[in-house]
């Protein structure tokens, strides 16, 4: 169970590791009548989460029962693979310019004025489809499907995931809710911030992560 943990921990804080959710949540906060369309974006995103991990953590628990690969093999071959698909993110995102991320936050957040509640919770849904985070929590699925669990003990593997790949969702929100006059000035200053510096910091980061699963999954083997 420890070697799951070290595993999924990796994994759960690359998929917090995007400044989409983050710069998409501080909007919200800023934006007009911003508790119900926190709360509504928030229950998305953690749905979301949930769901993917949850489905794939039942499904793929065929993978446990291949008779050529115990368990600290798969780990290990999970998690060269994932590391490698980090490296090769954050290369990428190392060459992308920010142009397109600020186009495509524009046009969502042209949007909010007109928006319904259930349109923020749908949202949030979205944002779990996104080719990382959906890479991610497939994985995260499989790293605790190959443990067998309890049911207890797969229910909490997998909300815990959720909420700390959302975290860039739920720490703004908390944060917010304890003062929201004293958060909105720093909240707009972390946003100015995330849209000149996040794309680096966040392809430094998953650099780092997959480098670091790629070193613990060759001590694995």
């Amino acid at each position: 169970m420890l070697a799951v943990l070290v595993s999924l921990v990796p994994v759960a804080v690359a998929g917090a590791m995007s400044t989409v959710p983050a710069s998409i949540t501080i909007v919200i906060l800023l934006s007009s009548h911003p508790r119900r369309r926190a709360l509504a974006f928030l229950i998305g995103t953690i749905t979301g989460s949930v769901v993917i991990v949850g489905l794939s953590s039942v499904g793929l628990g065929f993978l446990s029962n291949i008779p050529r690969w115990n368990e600290d093999e798969f780990q290990a071959a999970l998690g060269l693979v994932i590391g490698a698909f980090l490296i090769g993110y954050a290369v990428y995102l190392f060459r992308r310019k920010g142009t397109r991320e600020s186009a495509m936050l524009g046009k969502i957040t042209a949007k909010f004025q007109s928006a319904r509640t259930w349109e923020f919770i749908g949202l949030g849904l979205g944002l779990n489809l996104r080719p990382k985070a959906l890479v991610l929590a497939v994985t995260a699925g499989a790293l605790i499907s190959v443990q067998e669990p309890s049911a207890l003990v797969r229910t909490l593997l997998v909300l815990g995931y959720a909420v700390l790949a959302q975290s860039a969702v739920v720490v703004p929100i908390l944060y917010w809710v304890r003062s929201p006059e004293r958060a909105e000035g720093q909240l707009a200053a972390v946003y100015a911030w995330l849209q000149r510096n996040g794309r680096i910091v966040t392809a430094a980061t998953i650099l780092a992560i997959g480098a670091f699963i790629i070193g613990y999954s060759l001590l694995q083997v």
